[in-house]
């Protein structure tokens, strides 16, 4: 299977259903009353986390994905039936964004994890729910709303607790299968490893650390050079890092800053990371003048020095890594943010005037074009087609004095006013 950790969908969650006009009809009663019943909502479209996934492929070639909308009311008061949802699952570490404007919605961390990115409309009144004291047989009613709708990208970055990183060759692999339930592919050429491979690793009490095994890093990674720029971005939640350096290379210590460099230029957030500095591959030859030359750039750092294919020294990594996992979540878990202790917070709801909102241009002699959300959410609402309704949207033209503005601009009884998809006649 093709590895896709990027992909772009349409999103459209239902539309609400309509209510309707409906009267009782029974033997024995001369004017049965309203009985018309609810448009039931839209279904929403649902985003979940799913530990069993780790690929967005499927989704590559899924680009559409549209909720149910919600039924229409009936007689004797019987609501529609909502429309069904639709759950996307998406592996953990997904990024949700708006496609038009980059910002993020969500990121989807945690197992079964549900994000409601479009919601459905909701259900429009029949004339039942109108009925009152001062009107005993409305004919009131209204459509549904409709379903949000959005342009989306998912942007899959892995969630490892260790990124092991290197060159080509490094024996990432090799060390992840070593240490971790992994079954990653190895072989000593370049690219083996296509997409991150994942391993977990159990210490302690009933402790588990997730090691990730990051492909394709090599010099001009970031930007854009062999497969590194596709995968640099799931090294941003590892909190640490392993950088294997083969001693198979020629000099060590390039090795070691031709990938350093590649995360100083992708993030400099990256480089403040715990890192352990590791030399794989000693099983070749372990006195080697090229490690003595190598450890004399790092002075106060501590160089591990292993084989992954025998298993040498790992134990004495890994038990230096438990010790950093550990303080790292108990540092954590230890910041507590007391700036707003005993604040209590009023959170004032602005409402919109929309009046102020309201624009209305001429567009031709006797054409004047209403640029209103307030007023196009009403014209979708409020079928025109009752005296009830019509007197009901007549009064939501009157609140914003639409035909009082359009008569100051020169218009006349007559001329048409155009709101949405609607063409009215001024009066």
């Amino acid at each position: 299977m093709i590895f896709v950790d990027e992909c772009k969908l349409k999103l459209k969650a239902g539309n609400g259903g309509n209510g309707v006009v409906s009267w009782r009809h029974e033997k024995h009663v001369a004017e049965g009353g309203p009985d018309g019943g609810n448009g039931g909502n839209g279904g929403n479209v649902i985003f979940e986390g799913d530990h069993n996934l780790n690929n967005l492929y499927e989704l590559k070639f899924n680009k559409y994905i549209f909720a149910q909308n919600g039924e229409n009311g009936k007689g004797e008061k019987r609501n529609g039936h909502n429309g069904n949802d639709i759950i996307v699952k998406v592996p953990l570490g997904t990024s949700v964004y708006n496609a038009n404007t980059n910002e993020i919605i969500d990121d989807i961390l945690i197992d079964k994890y549900q994000k409601i990115v479009c919601n459905g409309g909701k259900g429009g009144w029949g004339n039942a729910f109108f009925k009152s004291a001062k009107n005993r047989i409305p004919t009131l009613h209204e459509n549904g709303d409709i379903g949000d709708e959005i342009d989306v990208i998912l942007k899959l970055k892995y969630i490892a607790d260790v990124g092991v990183i290197g060159l080509p060759n490094a024996g990432k692999s090799t060390f992840v299968n070593a240490i971790t339930n992994s079954k990653a592919k190895i072989g000593n050429y370049q690219f083996t490893t296509l997409t991150p491979n994942l391993g977990t690793y159990n210490f302690g009490d009933n402790k588990t650390i997730v090691f990730a095994d990051i492909p394709g890093l090599i010099e001009g990674a970031s930007a854009g050079k062999g497969l590194g720029h596709e995968f640099l971005k799931h090294i941003e939640r590892c909190e640490i890092l392993i950088h294997l350096v083969s001693l198979e290379n020629e000099n060590l210590f390039d090795t070691y800053n031709a990938i350093n460099n590649e995360l100083k230029l992708y993030s400099s957030a990256l480089i403040n990371k715990k890192i352990f500095i590791v030399i794989n591959k000693i099983d070749i030859e372990e006195e080697n003048i090229k490690i003595i030359e190598f450890k004399k750039h790092f002075k106060d750092q501590k160089i591990y020095e292993i084989s992954a294919k025998n298993k040498l020294n790992l134990d004495i990594l890994l038990k230096d890594i438990e010790q950093s996992y550990v303080e790292f979540y108990a540092n954590k878990n230890n910041i507590v943010d007391d700036t707003n202790n005993n604040i209590k917070v009023i959170e004032l709801v602005q409402e919109i005037d929309y009046a102020k909102e309201l624009q209305i241009k001429q567009i031709s002699k006797n054409t004047f074009l209403v640029d209103s959300k307030y007023l196009e959410y009403w014209s979708n609402k409020i079928p025109l087609d009752t005296d009830d309704n019509m007197i009901r949207f007549n009064q939501k033209l009157a609140n914003l004095k639409v035909e009082e503005k359009i008569k100051e601009m020169g218009g006349k009884k007559g001329d048409t006013m155009v709101i949405g998809k609607l063409e009215l006649v001024v009066d």
